[in-house]
């Protein structure tokens, strides 16, 4: 199937490849099918890609290549809805990146993480009732014994 993107172009996919968010994202509820594209290969860098919305595509980390110690306890209601197992569940954790003009002073979205079943597909926009994480997390702290982890 092929779609339209405003940062790449039509694009040639794979219905396989659609991740659906049965909520949408925050903020674009009405969008609930998207595709994951790495920015290359190996980068801890990846493009959520709308189907639907060309313009819709936003940037996402793995947090784990940022915040080593970064933790996210899923609820039961988040494990149900993305049909997740309570133990070794097939799932990815990303998280939003906002990157103002200087890239070196990107910050990701710690608070709310982007959750995957990669099995399924299923995808959910994740946002705890208490979290000591916010949604401004230098990626690249000019203070090197900073982890940008924490309030």
């Amino acid at each position: 199937m092929r779609i339209q993107t405003a940062l790449f172009g039509e694009l040639n996919i794979s219905p396989d490849d659609i991740i659906h968010f049965p909520d949408g994202l925050p903020g674009f509820e009405t969008n609930q099918e998207f595709i994951l594209l790495p920015l290359e290969e190996n980068s801890p860098f990846f493009y959520l890609q709308s189907v639907r919305e060309a313009e819709l595509c936003l940037l996402l980390a793995d947090p784990f290549s940022f915040f080593p110690g970064y933790q996210v306890d899923l609820s039961p209601a988040a494990l149900q809805k993305l049909e997740l197992p309570e133990e070794n569940p097939p799932l990815i954790v990303l998280n939003i990146v906002t990157v103002p003009a200087e890239f070196k002073k990107a910050t990701a979205n710690l608070m709310a993480p982007v959750i995957i079943n990669i099995e399924k597909k299923l995808g959910l926009q994740y946002i705890p009732e208490k979290t000591d994480y916010n949604t401004r997390h230098p990626l690249f702290p000019a203070d090197k014994k900073t982890t940008g982890e924490g309030k």
